[in-house]
């Protein structure tokens, strides 16, 4: 299917831009603050602001509740970041609408990233929030034994790796949900022939990601978590966006689930591209995919 006329808009309006792969990691840091040009009013919601301890240092994190009295179930949520540039400010609007379409607690950790923080940093840090969230999920009006993991992009990622971690050494994790994620550093796969220019996200740009992130190391299981085993993984939700380059890792992870007996349900997007989780204003597809993701939680 061709691109629908909301991407079509949104790709004109972010037109110009340096792409990632010829931008300084400060400028695309700050590139990507301008996704918050693209998403709706914040919902009014109660968020915690703390700091959970990481391996190497304290992670800023946030809790954010949906209405309602506890105890909630929850999800630990990696944001997408390309491994280097994201951070939880430009995930505030979409964590919010999460927490409200699926009643439960949204937990975010801004985990270090590369270049200063290579792998495994990030999923060090992302590992051991989890581990807080869990330990001390009572205390924060969650029940422990219904907490997932969820990400997006780079995040989604982060988040399979992590439930695969989790797999070795807990906690149980209740579902993983793993919205358009790069799960491997196959640069030949159909999604990045066919899709890999002229859609926001370019496999060049995928290429700096991962160079950032491994630093000139060839990705382990747990850095690209298409090369583990899908074995006894909790039950999943891939979400994909037909115009990405990572498409192809999502569907062929997707099938590797559901050859080991894991109960998945692969959402494919048409006609639209990465990142539409953050660019609600103006792409439909976030509030699709939260009505699905809603009823799909509640179905567990």
């Amino acid at each position: 299917m061709a691109l629908n006329e909301q991407a079509r808009a949104a790709l004109e309006k972010m037109a110009g831009a340096p792409p990632v792969e010829e931008s300084t990691v400060y400028d695309a840091r700050q590139a990507f603050l301008g996704y918050k040009e693209f998403q709706s009013e914040p919902l009014p919601t109660r968020i915690e602001h703390l700091f959970v301890p990481g391996p190497t240092a304290d992670l800023p994190a946030r809790v954010y509740y949906p209405p309602g009295d506890g105890p909630f179930p929850a999800i630990v949520f990696l944001h997408g970041s390309g491994f280097v540039i994201g951070n939880l400010d430009v995930y505030d609007v979409p964590l919010r609408a999460l927490a409200h379409a699926t009643g439960h607690v949204v937990f975010a950790v801004n985990y270090q990233k590369a270049p200063e923080h290579p792998f495994p940093v990030p999923l060090d840090d992302c590992y051991a929030a989890t581990r807080w969230f869990v330990d001390h999920a009572r205390g924060l009006g969650v029940d422990p034994g219904r907490v997932g993991i969820a990400g997006d992009s780079a995040g989604g990622t982060l988040a399979a790796a992590v439930a695969v971690k989790a797999r070795e050494e807990g906690p149980a994790l209740a579902f993983q949900v793993l919205v358009y994620p790069p799960l491997d550093t196959d640069f030949t796969t159909e999604s990045y022939v066919d899709e890999g220019g002229g859609y926001g996200l370019s496999r060049e740009g995928m290429r700096w990601s991962w160079s950032h992130y491994l630093a000139g190391r060839e990705p382990t299981a747990l850095a690209a978590p298409l090369r583990a085993s899908a074995h006894g993984l909790p039950p999943a939700f891939v979400a994909l966006a037909e115009h990405d380059p990572v498409r192809s890792d999502g569907e062929r992870y997707a099938e590797r689930l559901a050859a080991a007996g894991v109960p998945v349900r692969v959402r494919r997007f048409a006609g639209t591209i990465h990142a539409f989780m953050l660019m609600d204003a103006v792409l439909d597809e976030y509030s699709v995919l939260l009505g699905e993701l809603a009823a799909w939680l509640g179905d567990l």
